[in-house]
C-alpha cells in the first residue's frame, strides 16, 4: 500500500509535455470532427506511459518528466538511461503495452455487461491495439525497440545493440512513409501513418547523432555502478587499439577482460575493465593499447 501511495505521489509530481507530432494529429482529429476519438487516444496514451513511469519507479528510477508521442512516450530520467539495465529496461518497455491490453480486456468487459456500445468497444479495442503493434516494432525509441536491445545488450555491448536498434527505426519509418505515400496516391489518406513514419525517422537521426555522448554516460554509470558479482566478458582486441575501440564494446552487467594481442596474434596482457574506465575519464580515451600498457 505504501509504494503505490508513494508512487502515486511521483506521478502527481510528474512533468507532462506534448510532443509537436502529438499536436498535429490531435489538431487533424479535431479538424475533421474526431474530437471524442482524440481525447480517447489522448488518455490511453498517457495512461500506457504511466505503466512504464510506475514500472520505473518500482525497480528505483526517479522519473523526472514524460514526454508524449502520438503513440507512446518517453520517460526522462533524473540521472542515467534505463537502457543501462537490461533486465530492468525490458520489464518498464513491456508495462506500456501491458496497460494497453488491460484496456482492451476492460472494453471487452463493459461491452459484454452492455455498458458500452458497439462503436465505442470498436474503437477502445482498436486504439489499444494499434497503440500495442506500434509500440512493439523492434526500433527504438519505441518499446519493442528497447526490449530488442535488453535482449541483445549483453553479447554486442551497449552502443552497437542501440545503434542497431536505431538503424531498425530507420527501415520502419521508411516502410511506413511508403506506405503512407502510396495510401495518399491511392486516394485514401492515411495521416496516422504518415505522422508515425516522421516520428520515427527524426527519433532514429536524433537517436543516432547522440550515441557516442550516451555511451560516454553509460560508461560513466559503469564506473559509478555499485561492486557486485557479475560474469566476465572477454574481449581480444589488436595492440594498436584505441581504449576508445575498446570501451565502446563494453555490455551491462558484465566485467571486462581485455586480452592484448600483439602483431604476432598472441596474448601479451590482459586489461581490467576498471583499468580502461580509469584511463577514459583520464582523458586518456584515444591512447593505443600498446601506449597504454606501457605508461602502466
Amino acid at each position: 500500500m505504501n509504494y503505490f501511495l508513494h508512487s502515486f505521489r511521483h506521478i502527481q509530481s510528474l512533468k507532462i509535455r506534448l510532443h509537436p507530432l502529438f499536436f498535429l494529429l490531435m489538431l487533424a482529429a479535431v479538424t475533421i470532427g474526431l474530437w471524442k476519438e482524440a481525447l480517447l487516444l489522448f488518455m490511453f496514451v498517457i495512461l500506457h506511459e504511466l505503466g512504464h513511469v510506475v514500472a520505473a519507479k518500482f525497480v528505483g528510477y526517479e522519473i523526472e518528466s514524460v514526454i508524449l508521442y502520438p503513440f507512446g512516450g518517453a520517460a526522462q530520467l533524473v540521472y542515467g538511461n534505463i537502457g543501462f539495465q537490461p533486465t530492468q529496461e525490458a520489464f518498464i518497455a513491456i508495462a506500456g503495452p501491458l496497460v494497453n491490453l488491460m484496456l482492451a480486456c476492460l472494453g471487452l468487459g463493459l461491452y459484454l455487461i452492455h455498458i458500452l456500445s458497439t462503436f465505442w468497444f470498436t474503437k477502445i479495442v482498436e486504439m489499444n491495439s494499434w497503440i500495442v503493434l506500434f509500440n512493439m516494432l523492434p526500433g527504438l525509441p519505441l518499446d519493442g525497440g528497447r526490449i530488442w536491445r535488453a535482449a541483445r545488450t549483453r553479447k554486442l555491448g551497449y552502443e552497437a545493440a542501440t545503434r542497431g536498434a536505431y538503424t531498425m527505426s530507420l527501415w520502419i519509418a521508411t516502410g511506413l512513409l511508403v506506405l503512407g505515400a502510396i495510401s495518399l496516391w491511392a486516394g485514401y489518406p492515411h495521416l496516422g501513418t504518415l505522422i508515425l513514419g516522421i516520428f520515427l525517422l527524426l527519433s532514429a537521426w536524433v537517436g543516432r547523432r547522440e550515441i557516442a555522448a550516451d555511451t560516454v554516460r553509460f560508461l560513466d554509470a559503469k564506473r559509478r555502478g555499485k561492486k557486485q558479482p557479475q560474469a566476465v566478458r572477454s574481449i581480444a582486441a589488436p595492440v594498436n587499439s584505441t581504449v576508445r575501440d575498446v570501451v565502446r564494446q563494453f555490455a551491462p552487467d558484465r566485467y571486462h577482460l581485455v586480452y592484448v594481442r600483439g602483431h604476432d596474434g598472441k596474448i601479451i596482457s590482459v586489461i581490467e575493465e576498471k583499468d580502461l574506465l580509469e584511463a577514459v575519464f583520464h582523458g586518456n580515451w584515444m591512447n593505443s593499447l600498446e601506449r597504454w600498457t606501457k605508461r602502466e
